[in-house]
């Protein structure tokens, strides 16, 4: 190759590597700006720092490593790890984010979070470990097992053998021009914990500029599917929890299915019916893959669902579950009473004393529960007394003893300077006798000491 054409060659190169170079340089900087902007806005709440920032005009994406919030009410910097934007590409990362400012946004988006932990040792796991205690009694007013435990704190998942919690999660969409669907997903991992998945997909979208998103009319919910696969976490929870009961996993099991409408209505929002619980059985016998799928009818009202029932909401959703494989044909459940939730909420909120948290105040050990002291009285039973007691036990029913060996046996009604009154019933009614203080040898009055 001659050696001009060669040095124009490397010299266009060199030229396209310059403006790659120059405009990955630019993307950066609005990237940066916007964020280092948007985090600037939020510090009265929460102080956001990364370590880096890095932008690839490649991949479209979008990282930041190292993300730490730090925030008045809480004790420690929190780490939350790796921070990754996914936009389609080069052409959106020029002018994505100025479009998204004026309510236009991409057919496919995706923001991940990577390695995020929180070590059970830490400052951030006592904190934790006060608010559990604080909700503790709340939550387990109805609990009878499990040491009394419906919520587990840092403290309890060291017993169960987590020495830290490593999380990843992901959400994304994809926009279909063509079909007028937007494909939602969403993906969560936790380290010897579980996995969930779960995609949702909406029908009837005219377009992802949000003014023009529903000129075809309403946007329609078509379907839904959530999994969960566990890994370890259930088993290592029946464990602890049979081992504070001291009973065999079966035995907690089965204490566990029974547990009162009032737990589930805490925990759940709702009490599962006998399909649902023999299925929740299941599961804790062989915790392995949860399948739930939703597909509405196209004439499903979400407005409407406060005026179903139980079962015509199962209906118009057209719930399927499945627990590992196998097809749940009893759904059936109940709403919590009116009023419950509303209680339960102000309770909570009661506990925690979220104007504290928000004060930056420390948390609070809980105020110990102090019983009400239980006083155990004897059977009632005749009890001697004097004669001078005996206006103690007016209405009090007496026995008395005449110094000639009668018994004058009944209600004390009254007495007087020389009388006491007794009224005895009778089958044609009742009447009172007068008993003389001069004659009386002893009296007993019937008491519960």
């Amino acid at each position: 190759m001659p050696r001009h054409i060669r040095n124009i060659l490397i010299a266009a190169l060199l030229a396209i590597l310059a403006l790659v170079a120059g405009i990955n340089g630019y993307i950066h900087h609005q990237f940066k700006t916007n964020i280092d902007n948007t985090l600037s806005s939020i510090q009265m709440f929460a102080q956001v720092k990364y370590s880096e920032l890095s932008t690839s005009i490649i991949s479209g994406k979008v990282e930041l490593k190292n993300v730490r919030v730090s925030a008045q009410f809480l004790p420690e910097q929190i780490n939350l790890g790796n921070i990754t934007l996914e936009t389609p590409g080069f052409l959106y990362m020029l002018s994505g984010p100025e479009n998204a400012r004026k309510g236009e946004f991409p057919d496919h988006l995706g923001f991940a979070i990577d390695d995020f932990y929180i070590d059970m040792n830490g400052a951030t796991a006592e904190w934790l470990n006060k608010l559990v205690k604080r909700m503790q009694p709340v939550y387990g007013s109805q609990r009878k097992i499990c040491g009394g435990k419906s919520i587990f704190g840092p403290s309890d998942y060291k017993e169960m053998g987590y020495a830290r919690v490593m999380s990843n999660m992901r959400m994304a969409y994809d926009f279909n021009k063509s079909r007028k669907t937007l494909t939602i997903d969403v993906t969560g991992k936790t380290r010897n914990m579980g996995n969930v998945s779960a995609r949702a997909l909406v029908s009837n979208i005219s377009s992802m500029k949000s003014a023009n998103m529903m000129q075809g009319g309403l946007p329609q919910l078509t379907s839904v599917e959530v999994n969960y696969k566990d890994d370890t976490y259930t088993p290592r929870i029946i464990k602890y929890c049979s081992d504070l009961d001291k009973t065999k996993k079966e035995e907690f099991i089965e204490a566990e299915v029974k547990q009162p409408d009032e737990y589930f209505y805490m925990l759940w929002g709702f009490s599962p019916g006998d399909g649902l619980r023999d299925a929740y059985k299941d599961f804790l016998l062989k915790p392995d893959l949860v399948t739930l799928t939703l597909a509405p009818s196209k004439e499903f009202n979400p407005m409407m669902l406060s005026m179903m029932s139980s079962n015509e909401i199962i209906d118009a959703l057209n719930v399927r579950l499945k627990i590992n494989g196998l097809l749940v044909t009893d759904l059936s459940y109940k709403a919590p009473p009116a009023g419950f939730i509303e209680n339960f909420e102000r309770r909570l909120a009661n506990s925690l004393d979220f104007n504290s948290l928000m004060r930056g105040e420390p948390v609070k050990e809980p105020e110990p529960v102090i019983e009400p002291k239980v006083v155990v009285k004897a059977v009632a039973a005749y009890h001697p007394i004097s004669l001078a007691q005996a206006p103690q036990h007016i209405n009090d029913f007496v026995r008395i003893t005449t110094k000639s060996g009668n018994e004058r046996k009944g209600q004390l009604l009254r007495l007087d300077q020389n009388n006491l009154y007794v009224q005895k019933k009778v089958s044609g009614g009742k009447f009172t006798m007068t008993v003389p203080r001069s004659k009386i040898k002893t009296i007993e009055a019937y008491f519960s000491k």
